[in-house]
């Protein structure tokens, strides 16, 4: 067998070219592909904290700091100290912000029906659930590396 038969290379080459597509499809919004998720987390997810967005974002917390920085400098979301935990804070998009995931919202979904027309809606349907299955054992299989 090649490498480029494998199954991760398949999910890893996939995930390169509909990242790079999905990401020309945004570099007219002024908003990178990773911030726009960051800001829906937060606008789906309001008060969520730093920390629980890191998790959500599946990204390390100082990466997280670095993306609200930009975020708050561009009026997309705001930070208001925790009045639970005066260590944290909480987060939370701006009108601005809702606006942006609102207006753009639609082009993962023009994307996902062009990069995924050549499959049956109901290939399209076992796609999700097969890659649902694997990112879930993936998550079983860290945490209990991490409870070791």
């Amino acid at each position: 067998m090649k490498l480029t038969d494998t199954i991760t290379y398949k999910l890893l080459a996939a995930q390169r070219k509909v990242r790079q597509a999905v990401e020309q499809d945004f570099a007219h919004v002024g908003i990178t592909l990773d911030n726009y998720i960051t800001l829906y987390h937060i606008y789906e997810n309001p008060g969520i904290n730093q920390i629980e967005l890191a998790i959500l974002n599946d990204k390390d917390k100082n990466v997280i700091v670095k993306t609200l920085d930009r975020l708050e400098k561009e009026g997309l979301a705001v930070r208001k100290r925790s009045d639970n935990d005066r260590r944290a804070f909480t987060l939370s998009a701006t009108e601005q912000g809702v606006a942006l995931i609102k207006k753009h919202w639609n082009l993962l979904f023009k994307r996902q029906k062009k990069s995924f027309d050549v499959l049956t809606k109901s290939e399209q349907a076992t796609l999700l659930e097969l890659l649902s299955k694997v990112i879930d054992n993936e998550i079983c299989r860290n945490a209990a590396r991490d409870t070791k």
